[in-house]
């Protein structure tokens, strides 16, 4: 068997120096280099025990893989030793344990539960900071006080406390109603004594001498619409323009309303009704400061009002109740006509 080779396999293992600087593998090969020349030296250098170079060769690879598999086993060991470290580490953070990726989320779970409770307690301050506008609310209240619609209310009380003094008394019924007696009036035509209600005074226009209107005092039932008698103007085969008027007192700038009622018979002339208003308070009904108001319902054979106001310019005011009988188309006096006045009122609205 030839020697030479193996004893050169076993020199150039056993100069690979075994130093920690050397890599583990050429360690283990020097190793392996040692025990082969303790175990092939006699086997090749003696004559008796010499071997055939390949069963040299098998021995020397089962040698080396022997020390090859014994070599990685410290090899692990020194590197896994970890393992107490881990022991070590797992009290203070498991991330250590887990490998960096774990680590990673522990580390973030532990700042955001520190953060979590900061903002807690900064809370409570900023529900702290609220509280002051509430004092603010008690100002409201203080307003509420202000409402001194009372002090509006106290004014016009005393604004409307005048008004009833000053305000004058409905004037009806009594000579307003014609129920106080007839005075005889002298007319100047045909020698004939008129009578005219208490109260008022008469007044006319002819059309013809020959067939001047007449006023009497009518007490027949129908022709009465309240009283025992009303104010009649007889217009019976006469024409021309008749009535009466009165003043009244009032109160400068203050409005008042003015009723009355009237009846009348048709004829074929045609006859107009009025109401005339003087708030100057003269007494002449043709007058320019007289304003005439027709009657607002011409209803014949029944009783009718008509209503009106007016803005009293002084303290006196006059009323007209005016009656037209025209005469017939072709000229001369129509029969018809007659007239019943009754039941007037003056009524103070105030200003």
């Amino acid at each position: 068997m030839p020697t030479a080779p193996l004893q050169g396999i076993i020199g150039a293992v056993q100069s690979i120096p075994n130093s920690p600087a050397t890599p583990p593998v050429a360690r283990s090969l020097s190793g392996a280099s040692a025990f082969a020349a303790a175990v092939f030296q006699p086997l090749t250098s003696s004559p008796a025990l010499r071997l055939p170079f390949a069963s040299c060769l098998v021995l020397l690879a089962l040698a080396l893989s022997g020390c090859g598999s014994q070599q990685p086993i410290p090899t692990p060991t020194p590197t896994k030793t970890p393992a107490p470290l881990l022991a070590a580490v797992e009290p203070s953070a498991t991330a250590t344990a887990t490998a960096a990726p774990s680590d990673t989320p522990t580390a973030t779970a532990s700042p955001t539960t520190a953060q979590t409770s900061t903002p807690t307690t900064t809370e409570p301050l900023a529900t702290n900071t609220p509280l002051p506008p509430p004092t603010a609310v008690p100002e409201a209240p203080t307003a509420t006080p202000q409402p001194a619609p009372a002090a509006v209310v106290t004014p016009l009380s005393t604004a409307t406390s005048p008004l009833p003094a000053a305000t004058l008394p409905p004037q009806r019924g009594g000579t307003w109603d014609m129920e106080e007696g007839f005075y005889p009036w002298p007319s100047p035509y045909e020698g004939f004594t008129a009578f005219v209600g208490n109260g008022w005074q008469p007044f006319e226009k002819v059309y013809e001498a020959s067939g001047p209107p007449r006023l009497n005092e009518n007490k027949h039932g129908p022709n009465i619409h309240s009283g025992n008698r009303s104010q009649e103007i007889s217009f019976d085969w006469r024409s021309g323009e008749t009535g009466l008027y009165r003043v009244a007192e009032t109160i400068p700038g203050h409005l008042f309303i003015v009723e009355a009622w009237a009846k009348y018979v048709p004829s074929e002339s045609g006859l107009q009704l009025y109401l005339g208003i003087d708030p100057t308070g003269g007494e002449g009904f043709e007058a320019p400061s007289v304003v005439w108001f027709p009657w607002r319902d011409m209803t014949p054979n029944q009783w009718i009002s008509t209503q009106e106001s007016v803005r009293a310019q002084g303290d006196r005011t006059t009323i007209f109740l005016r009656a037209v009988h025209p005469l017939g188309a072709g000229g001369g006096h129509k029969p018809g006509g007659n007239t019943m006045f009754d039941d007037v009122s003056l009524v103070d609205l105030g200003p």
